[in-house]
């Protein structure tokens, strides 16, 4: 089931600790903040992010942050409030997807639609997709398998996919489906329809754009 937090009360965790939350609570508030997302594969901060919702969306609240739980596909993560006070500061690092990226990100959402519960993805079929988006005239292969390359390591980066050890397959997580939402989906759908019909510029041909990540 997971670590669920039924001890006598806070104890120290190192000298000079002042907290009154339990420390498996404090450890699973570090995560939040440092980690890009919390799934329920990890078992010793999921239940605690369902146990004590209330207690974290307060404290990150205090930051400035908003936790953000979707139960459906059982994940949570923070985002940064858009608080317009001048004295207010950034806490999260973005990190910003190249449209190679955004473009795989989006048939990995595709994929991981269709297999939630098994949601991998072989490194041959990402690859494959993406010649969709190469212009006819680029002759280039190898420069073109370095560019979607790149795409995939920045995915695994934004801890968007894991690769599986030992294969050359990547387990696609259930946050992409928070950072993909409806309207962004059929946005970049209808973009990429346009460059595969040759009337907007390839993927291949733009270092950096689109989407925005929490890392």
């Amino acid at each position: 089931m997971g670590t669920l937090v039924t001890g006598p009360g806070p104890q120290p965790r190192f000298d000079g600790d002042t907290s009154q939350l339990p420390a498996e609570v404090c450890w699973t508030l570090q995560e939040l903040v440092a980690a890009p997302h919390i799934s329920d594969k990890q078992r010793k901060h999921w239940p605690v992010v369902l146990q004590y919702e209330d207690v974290l969306r307060s404290r990150l609240s205090e930051l400035g942050l908003i936790l953000e739980i979707n139960r459906e596909h059982r994940h949570a993560f923070t985002r940064q409030a858009d608080d317009p006070n001048p004295l207010s500061r950034t806490i999260l690092r973005t990190r910003t997807l190249s449209l190679a990226a955004s473009a795989l990100a989006l048939y990995l959402y595709q994929q991981y639609l269709m297999s939630p519960d098994d949601p991998v993805v072989e490194t041959a079929d990402m690859l494959d997709h993406m010649l969709a988006y190469k212009r006819p005239g680029d002759t280039d292969e190898a420069a073109f398998h370095k560019k979607i390359m790149t795409a995939i390591k920045l995915l695994d980066d934004a801890a968007i996919i894991k690769p599986v050890k030992g294969t050359t397959r990547y387990l696609i997580y259930g946050v992409i489906t928070s950072l993909l939402t409806i309207e962004r989906v059929e946005a970049l759908r209808e973009r990429y329809l346009a460059i595969e019909r040759g009337e907007a510029i390839g993927v291949a041909d733009v270092e950096a754009e689109e989407e925005d990540t929490h890392a």
